[in-house]
């Protein structure tokens, strides 16, 4: 390793063999070179406050946009009709229709809500007041014999509370990859909950289900950054506090296409210092699976709450 002194040193020394041959004369062909190197790792003057300065000056930015369906999609029956409910169930669970969530699109704009957007990889640079998960609890909710919300993301190491506001028990299940699995019942009214911890990020949304109520289906995504969004009734999402910079994000919805349900792998994004870059998408058909199929009973169920007359011509099964 050559020191600073003893690159002084060695540069006195050279001035100091120029002034002899100027003096005593030397060859022409003589010629001294001198190359100092770096040391390997050393830092240079102003390298990596510089670095880091210029992370800090890129800035930070968002991305924000409407995600839609592209094609015509009627309103979905709902799941279940009275009869598939047990009777000691019904008068909880029979009291409003039970909604089928898995594709849901709003007739005026086609917004297609219950989407993630999220970054693929935690990036280096998170903005300083984002880079710890929250310490506020998320609240997964059991109303109706619905889970609320249909999708819940949460970062880990953030409290998971699952509560529920029914007058009867439910068994929360959930199916990670990761992580371990939560399997509890959750007693009648149970507004304390039970903490569902996740330790490890997913790669995707899991399935939560109720083993008791077979129709019940709601998905958990634990993830390790800040950086994604779920797309409400009208499709619309907001990431902020994004790095600015080129990034890299996945687009999930529950009838995705695989095992992945990814509709948009490494979609790349450019954000802009303190701006909001506006990112449209739209899918159709080819990327979401079929208009899942429901039983006779619970179309003849929606027709008498709307007090329609029922004519059964064919028997269809739950898919």
């Amino acid at each position: 390793m050559i020191s600073m002194r003893s690159t002084q040193r060695l540069g006195l020394a050279v001035l100091g063999l120029a002034a002899t041959c100027l003096l005593s004369g030397c060859p022409e062909q003589a010629t001294v070179t001198v190359t100092v190197k770096p040391v390997a790792g050393a830092s240079q003057a102003g390298g990596s406050d510089t670095a880091t300065e210029a992370v800090a000056a890129a800035g930070y930015g968002s991305v924000s946009g409407t995600i839609t369906f592209d094609g015509d999609v009627k309103a979905l029956p709902p799941l279940v009709g009275e009869s598939d409910i047990k009777a000691e169930d019904r008068a909880v669970c029979a009291a409003q229709p039970i909604p089928n969530e898995s594709l849901q699109v709003n007739a005026a704009n086609k917004g297609l809500a219950n989407c993630v957007i999220f970054l693929e990889k935690r990036p280096a640079n998170i903005k300083a007041e984002l880079a710890k998960p929250p310490t506020e609890p998320v609240i997964f909710d059991q109303k109706g014999c619905v889970f609320l919300p249909h999708v819940l993301v949460v970062q880990v190491g953030q409290p998971l509370l699952v509560v529920s506001d029914d007058a009867i028990p439910h068994n929360t299940h959930t199916r990670p990859k990761r992580n371990n699995e939560f399997n509890q019942v959750i007693a009648p009214k149970d507004r304390t909950g039970k903490p569902c911890d996740y330790k490890k990020p997913e790669s995707i949304p899991i399935a939560v289900v109720c083993d008791l109520h077979n129709w019940m289906k709601a998905y958990h995504f634990p993830i390790d950054h800040p950086y994604f969004a779920v797309t409400d009734a009208d499709g619309k999402f907001k990431i902020e506090g994004l790095p600015a910079g080129k990034h890299s994000f996945n687009v999930w919805h529950e009838r995705g296409p695989g095992d992945s349900q990814l509709l948009d792998r490494k979609l790349e994004i450019v954000i802009e210092a303190d701006k909001d870059t506006t990112k449209n998408l739209s899918y159709g058909s080819s990327k979401l699976a079929g208009l899942p199929k429901t039983s006779s009973r619970a179309v003849a169920y929606q027709r008498l709450q709307q007090g329609g007359d029922i004519v059964l011509t064919q028997t269809e099964t739950n898919r």
